[in-house]
């Protein structure tokens, strides 16, 4: 017995001799290539371009070739004589030489390139005028490739569009530059108050946001009286013949209750000008306090952010509760409060970065998590305008380590801007015990190994009704079907003990459906498979006989149910349920009433808040409210921070949405998104602004329909002998597209919906839009259907200010209607329009 035991010690000496060994020996994918590198200034030189005069449109540097048409940050109109200037702005480095494309901005074909060579250091602009047969009133992308003295290559975008006959552009902005300058003197008020529209439910009470609905006396700065100190930058955002989009970009400095303090300010203007006359469509102005320790209050013992939008971002403090991290401005700061010392762990412009790159804000730092031994871990996402990555748009994940070492643990770059990456970057973030960062981007989770250095896709394709965050738990929530939101189970993952908890369906005849989620439990529903139905628009309904609460680990806490009839969604407010409830009607569903119940929450509260007070000059200020416990003696000492960086030497590259979104565009950025059109639309027509889809269309534009417009190639198809109306509606639709269905198949689908996307790619369903809206369609050559009954429809094929031209399947004729009346027969049939996208 005794020699067996010899033998298995020897074997087990051989085999750990051996795998130290092979251990120093063999090669791995995990080699460490990371590198340490100073915090760098900015060098790429900015460009701004002149036109008709105008100096307008300050452009900014890529590193590498963006998709063109996806750069909306500003629009060049050009006059007869095709020319624009391009100012060379000092920076670091400088262009050598530069080259230019004309790019469709709808299929990327190039269209005319051009060429200039030879650049010298320190010449201050170059000319370029453009010899391409413009259409007129007609967008397109100029790409501009520039080679710096250091060899590298830098891409500056901008639209541009030519009219040959005058734009009005100097009208335009001197309409802005007039009221620009009014709003810095205060005996203007009144002459500003006819430009207005004073809203009764605008407070006033804050110079963080002013508008057009607020009052004149906020539109003059209040009691403040600010001296801008930097250029006051200007950038076309969009222009047409008669309205302009203007925004004005500068920083000023004011005198306040607390001291001298410095803003970022970015005004929008959307003006029209028509038979002489200058309106002004819709004005706001933002402003930003930056933040200074030395404006501390030692009498409240509290830190100044001053005038600000940004008064609810994440605060996170490590686990004796004596080190506070907070972001403000485009800076990282950690507050230790033991030793009243303040630091910039992070800042992504340089302390030498002049006001005009400051100007170009378009990233954002986001705090994750800070761990048991005092490490924090955050996120820098956006264009980065200095470093390894200048001219970059990424997600970084960062880790600022116990001991003051700044350390990059990932780069994850990103082929779209900072405006679509903000809506389409999930604002929860979490790193979990194990070293895994949790992420969300364009409708994929990821999971970031930080030891194993790989990217894993958790779940592909979500949306919003079958995907979920459970944040003040740290879970996620999703349906097995992740393009219904129903189906046989619901899973909650728990990202801390990476457990995962299933909740099944009650029997194979019944669907379990994800409703929603409020901060710790997780809201779903029963609803049987033959109860699944439509309503009267044809929009799927999937009604729910039952409701539950449950926990995270599938305990149910509270239900609800109604005799005879439905859960058709719910919406929380709080910890208050709001339920929509349905019934059937006939063979579709149709909203009732609504109820509500309360569901059981625990929420914790931060020690840790912001608060505000209403000084007479600057009204509304933000402050960091400490614990009652803590005393500011004095203000607080800056220390230095990390001057360097360890880089990862990783990068994995994040991918384009893979479902179809649509972002709404408006007072110079993307201000939503959704997953339906009707919804975008709806949003941009109220904001006076665009809709445009995820593979970078223009969907809609408030304002951009033509007067009047008849689709040419247009048949009437009259419905009976087996074809329905609706199918004859759909069927003059896909003929119009060159499609020739089979009418009678049409009319098997239940839906006008159905009938098309058995042959379209992309319907739009426009419920809820009204006849404005949807003549936008129209006006871009795609009829519209019209419904106008619950088994009736009409295709909308042309119009005029005044009326309609209906193609009426039920007459088999097309005929000329009142535009008014009509409006009232489709508003009575719930305003329910369906047309398409271009392919």
């Amino acid at each position: 017995m005794v020699k067996y035991v010899y033998k298995t010690v020897i074997l087990l000496f051989v085999f750990v001799g051996a795998l130290f060994f092979f251990g120093q020996h063999m090669e791995t994918d995990f080699q460490d290539n990371s590198k340490e590198v100073s915090m760098a200034e900015e060098k790429f030189p900015y460009l701004q371009l002149q036109t008709q005069g105008f100096k307008v449109n300050t452009l900014y540097g890529y590193s590498a070739p963006m998709e063109p048409e996806i750069i909306r940050e500003s629009i060049t109109p050009l006059a007869e004589d095709k020319k624009v200037t391009i100012l060379l702005g000092k920076a670091m480095s400088y262009l050598t030489k530069m080259e230019y494309r004309i790019v469709d901005k709808e299929t990327g074909e190039v269209y005319d390139t051009g060429a200039i060579s030879a650049i010298a250091k320190g010449q201050g602009q170059v000319e370029i005028v453009f010899d391409y047969n413009f259409k007129t009133s007609t967008e397109y992308i100029l790409d501009l490739m520039g080679t710096s003295d250091e060899g590298r290559e830098i891409h500056y975008y901008t639209r541009i569009k030519y009219y040959l006959n005058d734009s009005k552009l100097a009208e335009k902005l001197a309409f802005a530059q007039k009221f620009h300058k009014a709003t810095f003197e205060k005996t203007k008020a009144q002459e500003l108050e006819r430009y207005l529209e004073p809203d009764g439910t605008n407070r006033n009470t804050s110079l963080a946001k002013v508008d057009i609905t607020s009052s004149s006396d906020l539109v003059t700065w209040g009691g403040m009286s600010p001296k801008v100190i930097s250029d006051e930058w200007i950038t076309i955002k969009e222009f047409n013949m008669e309205t302009a989009c203007v925004q004005y970009n500068y920083f000023v400095q004011a005198e306040t209750a607390s001291g001298q303090e410095i803003y970022h300010v970015k005004e929008f203007y959307r003006v029209r000008h028509a038979s002489g006359m200058d309106y002004l469509l819709n004005f706001e102005r933002r402003m930003e306090a930056q933040f200074d320790e030395k404006l501390a209050s030692t009498k409240t013992s509290q830190l100044k952010l001053g005038i600000t939008s940004e008064h609810e971002s994440r605060m996170l403090t490590d686990k004796k509760e004596e080190v506070l991290y907070f972001v403000r401005g485009g800076v990282l700061y950690r507050y230790d409060m033991e030793k009243n010392q303040i630091m910039k762990v992070y800042q992504v412009f340089s302390d030498k970065a002049s006001y005009l790159y400051r100007a170009y804000n378009e990233q954002d730092i986001r705090l994750l998590k800070v761990d048991e031994d005092g490490s924090l871990y955050f996120c820098v996402y956006g264009y980065f305008p200095r470093g390894e990555y200048e001219g970059d748009v990424a997600v970084v994940l960062y880790e600022y380590t116990a001991d003051g070492k700044l350390q990059e643990m990932v780069f994850m770059p990103s082929s779209t801007t900072y405006q679509q990456l903000k809506e389409d970057f999930e604002e929860y973030g979490y790193v979990s015990p194990r070293d895994i960062y949790y992420f969300t981007v364009a409708n994929t989770v990821y999971a970031y190994n930080m030891a194993g250095k790989r990217l894993e896709k958790l779940v592909e394709n979500v949306k919003e009704n079958s995907f979920m965050i459970m944040e003040g738990v740290n879970s996620y929530v999703w349906s097995s079907s992740l393009s219904n939101g129903y189906g046989e189970n619901i899973t909650i993952y728990n990202l801390e003990t990476d457990e995962r908890q299933m909740i099944y369906q009650p029997d194979k005849n019944t669907y379990i459906r994800l409703l929603g989620v409020i901060e710790d439990n997780v809201i779903y529903g029963y609803a049987k498979k033959e109860d699944v139905g439509k309503n009267s628009d044809g929009a799927k309904v999937v009604p729910c006989y039952e409701l539950h609460i449950a926990d995270t680990k599938g305990t149910v806490k509270k239900s609800f149910r109604r005799d005879g009839q439905f859960i058709q969604s719910i919406q929380s407010n709080g910890n208050v349920i709001n339920i929509k409830m349905c019934k059937k009607s006939g063979n579709t569903y149709v909203e009732t009433t609504e109820d509500s119940i309360l569901c059981p929450t625990e929420v914790t509260t931060s020690r840790y808040s912001y608060s505000s007070r209403v000084t007479s000059k600057s009204l509304t200020e933000w402050y960091i409210e400490f614990p009652s416990s803590f005393e500011l003696s004095e203000v607080p000492k800056e220390v230095q921070g990390p001057q360097t960086v360890l880089t990862s030497e990783r990068y994995v590259r994040l991918e384009q949405p893979g479902i179809a979104k649509y972002y709404v565009y408006a007072v110079g950025k993307i201000t939503g998104s959704y997953e339906n059109a009707r919804q975008a639309i709806k949003d941009a027509d109220e904001q006076m602004g665009v809709v445009i889809s995820s593979n970078h269309q223009l969907v809609w534009e408030r304002s951009g329909s033509f007067l009047q417009n008849s689709i040419g190639g247009l048949e009437i198809k009259q419905s009976g002998d087996g074809v329905s109306n609706l199918a004859a509606c759909a069927y003059m639709v896909l003929k119009r597209n060159h499609i020739q269905p089979d009418e009678k198949v049409l009319a098997k689908k239940d839906s006008i919906y159905g009938m098309l996307s058995g042959y379209l790619s992309r319907p739009v369903n426009l419920k809820g839009c009204n006849l404005e809206q949807v003549l936008y369609f129209v006006s871009g050559n795609k009829p519209v259907i019209a419904m106008t009954s619950d088994t009736t429809a009409v295709v909308i094929g042309g119009y005029t200010t005044r009326q309609l031209s209906l193609y009426d399947p039920a007459s088999g004729a097309v005929k000329t209607v009142s535009r008014s009346e009509y409006e009232k027969i489709f508003e009575n049939a719930g305003n329910r329009f369906i047309s398409y996208m271009e392919e």
